[in-house]
């Protein structure tokens, strides 16, 4: 993203922003929990809490969210329904974002999405000891390539990235298209900082992730998907600054508010 060199002053100071941003998020959490509690609704409503992406803030030496290392890929799944699921558990189950979504559409009884890979989590949770579960995870990061006529996106390059990540089991392979993969044992290193790519002795576990990692996933297909999605979205921005439609629907940011104390 262009920052290559960040001093520890700087370092700290963003550290400082980012868990102040945690505290005062968790105390508006607070404030929705105590909401429920007085409305008579906390022993009657599933409370999943998770995020969209971790962020890098310096952890080896990067910052923003553009990687598959755990600062960045891993996120939280705390899951709360008094009465029906255990309380005090933790897992150490390796799952995807969407099966919260699964979990959710079986609390209500619905029924699954289609086309979805999700998996409720429900009987996992209640009975781990029975209930089979297959531990990978995967994440994808993909962006367009700069090109002529559109503003250059400091998080893309020229030709664009096409990127995918699988967890398995304690085993992590980042895939990023084009470069050597990186291969992780994160039950012995957690922070990352021994890559078994180029190992000799863990040649098999890495050609087997890569094989998982593009089956079913080809990046030059996607590439080529994004790319003409791309030229459409050229057409309708043209479009868009020509007719100049309404624009209601806008978060009111203004100067006064970026400001550095």
């Amino acid at each position: 993203t262009g920052i290559e060199e960040v001093d520890d002053e700087v370092v700290l100071r963003c550290r400082i922003a980012y868990w102040a941003l945690v505290a005062r998020m968790d105390a508006m959490i607070g404030e929705m929990l105590e909401a429920l509690k007085r409305n008579g609704l906390s022993e009657n409503t599933l409370v999943i809490y998770t995020t969209d992406h971790g962020e890098q803030v310096g952890e080896h030496g990067l910052w923003w969210k553009q990687t598959f290392y755990e600062d960045s890929a891993r996120v939280p799944a705390i899951i709360s329904w008094p009465g029906v699921l255990p309380q005090g558990v933790h897992s150490n189950s390796v799952i995807n974002q969407f099966d919260l979504n699964a979990t959710m559409l079986d609390a209500t009884g619905a029924p699954t999405l289609p086309r979805s890979n999700g998996r409720s989590l429900l009987s996992l949770l209640k009975d781990p000891d029975n209930t089979p579960w297959d531990d990978v995870a995967f994440s994808e990061y993909c962006m367009d390539a700069q090109v002529e006529g559109r503003p250059s996106d400091i998080h893309s390059g020229p030709t664009g990235w096409f990127h995918r990540m699988i967890r398995r089991d304690q085993w992590k392979l980042n895939y990023y298209h084009g470069m050597e993969p990186q291969l992780f044992n994160l039950a012995e290193d957690p922070r990352e900082t021994q890559d078994l790519a180029r190992d000799p002795g863990y040649s098999r576990i890495r050609q087997d992730l890569v094989a998982e990692v593009l089956d079913g996933w080809d990046p030059e297909v996607t590439a080529a998907k994004m790319a003409a999605i791309q030229a459409d979205q050229m057409v309708l921005q043209a479009w868009a600054r020509n007719v100049d439609p309404p624009d209601p629907i806008r978060w009111d940011l203004r100067p006064e508010m970026d400001y550095l104390d």
